[in-house]
């Protein structure tokens, strides 16, 4: 089966070099055709800017996100 969703050390940053705030620290994974995700963790632990990285409404500081059809 061939990946539809591929999340490759990505990392999110907020703020600049005197304030900065990590969302994303190095997170990887992949989902396969077929497959459902949760995603699951506590409150301000980056879970929605996550999803925003993945749906292009925020971009990545570092890595990279593949979405198949």
């Amino acid at each position: 089966m061939a990946y539809v969703l591929e999340v490759n050390n990505i990392e999110k940053y907020y703020g600049n070099k005197s304030n900065l705030t990590k969302a994303i620290d190095n997170i990887s994974f992949n989902v396969m055709k077929g497959e459902f995700v949760g995603i699951m963790g506590a409150s301000g632990s980056g879970k929605t800017t996550l999803l925003n990285c993945i749906s292009t409404i925020d971009r990545v500081t570092a890595g990279h996100i593949l979405v198949s059809r």
